[in-house]
């Protein structure tokens, strides 16, 4: 990796998870990202997958894509030169998980097809060319605000609910704090009496429960979420595979490998591989 490419990476962290780039070139085959993604096509005109789905777009077209939306771009017989913005962040850089700003934000769905004035445009274009400046990263955090702030204004989006919110039910408000010991305890050794003590359940009923409240099991909830966590760890720090497994509650680097490839479809390295080619930026990286 060369010192440009590091000093890109090193830019962002697991405590600002947010970047940009532009490129001329995406990839063709198909892409997961744990993050959410603004893709803005600048120039050009091209033939976005998104979930198996063909669409067209030309200059001036912005699509938002949730976590773990497979997409890619389809080469087109008369394929004529493109550029392109992206923004990736993942709602973290919102603040903590009781943030109201946050909170708001994971209760909503955005709009796959956005709709931004050519200000905000702007506002991408620039803070995309000026990345590498000094104080970049708050002028970054401002213009995702900016953005969000339009999409709700504009209502670009559809409400569903505020994710874990705490309702009056007892059975409700217990396995929020379930999921609230996951969260806050993830990198330790989590244990089903754990919480059966932390609810005060029996273990038949807390897993039936929490299945019905989730959607997951707990074991299956508690691995995602780590996996959730190591993506990031991949991204946006340079700690080794081993490092990222064992921080993230994992015993062993095996059992870290076979469950993120069981989740993401593909190795810790090539997932680390892959975001970095995507974060890399288009130009010559041997330049000065």
């Amino acid at each position: 990796m060369t010192k440009r490419e590091e000093d890109l990476i090193n830019k962002s962290s697991i405590q600002y998870p947010i970047r940009i780039r532009d490129g001329n070139y995406y990839p063709d085959e198909s892409l997961q990202n744990i993050e959410y993604e603004i893709f803005y096509l600048d120039k050009g005109s091209v033939l976005f997958v998104i979930e198996d789905y063909e669409v067209k777009l030309t200059s001036g077209d912005v699509i938002f894509l949730q976590p773990e939306t497979k997409h890619y771009m389809k080469k087109m017989p008369d394929q004529v030169p493109y550029h392109y913005y992206q923004l990736f962040f993942d709602s973290m850089v919102l603040g903590s998980e009781d943030d109201p700003c946050r909170r708001f934000f994971e209760g909503i769905r955005v709009s796959r097809y956005l709709n931004l004035i050519p200000e905000l445009l702007f506002k991408i274009r620039n803070n995309s060319e000026h990345k590498n400046d000094f104080g970049h990263e708050l002028t970054l955090k401002a213009l995702l605000y900016d953005i969000v702030n339009y999409i709700v204004q504009t209502k670009q989006y559809v409400e569903i609910s505020y994710p874990r919110q705490i309702y009056s039910s007892h059975s409700i408000n217990a396995i929020n704090s379930a999921i609230k010991y996951i969260h806050q305890h993830y990198k330790d050794q989590i244990m089903l009496k754990d919480l059966l003590e932390l609810t005060s359940y029996s273990k038949s009923h807390f897993i039936r429960l929490f299945k019905k409240y989730v959607g997951l099991n707990f074991t299956d909830y508690i691995n995602k979420y780590r996996i959730e966590k190591a993506c990031l760890d991949l991204i946006y720090t340079q700690k080794n595979i081993t490092e990222i497994g064992m921080e993230n509650g994992f015993n062993t680097v095996q059992y870290f490998s076979t469950t993120f490839k069981y989740y993401m479809k593909c190795t810790p390295k090539q997932y680390q591989k892959n975001s970095r080619k995507i974060m890399s930026p288009t130009y010559d990286m041997t330049a000065n």
